[in-house]
């Protein structure tokens, strides 16, 4: 197995363990199709989608808006933890300097509990013309109506 077989197979086996978390954390059980979300969930749902909404704003304030004064987040797995809104949205304002339009592009989201999971692609259009595009699954956590936790997982591409 080559090294880069190895980070894709870790990548695919940290973004299946969060889901597997999630399901865990939601009460053990996967939900069928035709279950209903609770009013929390569907609340939880809907912050986690406004948050990535918020985005193509490249407003910090509006972004952080968002966020537990306590939030824990991480960029990707091989990223340290940063903890705390104010260190979070520290790096924002320079990240959005270089660029001329930020877009998370939502392909399907689940909330379980607490638990939203996410699969999206992170656009972001560069002002000196480089366009990226990230495919991620995001797992956070919300809790009186805030993110809490908010995770990251690069997916391969290809």
């Amino acid at each position: 197995m080559s090294t880069s077989d190895s980070g894709t197979n870790r990548r695919e086996f940290l973004a299946a363990g969060s889901i597997g978390a999630a399901i865990l954390l939601a009460g053990g059980k996967a939900r069928a199709a035709d279950d209903k979300l609770t009013a929390a969930e569907t609340a939880n749902e809907k912050v986690v989608n406004d948050f990535c909404a918020a985005w193509e704003s490249m407003d910090v304030e509006k972004i952080g808006s968002y966020l537990d004064d306590d939030v824990s987040f991480r960029m990707i797995d091989t990223a340290p933890v940063v903890e705390g809104k104010d260190k979070v949205v520290a790096g924002f304002p320079a990240f959005f300097e270089r660029l001329d339009s930020a877009r998370f592009e939502m392909l399907r989201s689940v909330a379980m509990g607490t638990v939203v999971v996410n699969d999206r692609i992170d656009h972001f259009h560069h002002k000196d013309g480089k366009k990226d595009a990230y495919h991620i699954t995001g797992v956070f956590v919300v809790k009186g109506g805030k993110i809490v936790e908010w995770r990251d997982y690069l997916l391969p591409t290809g």
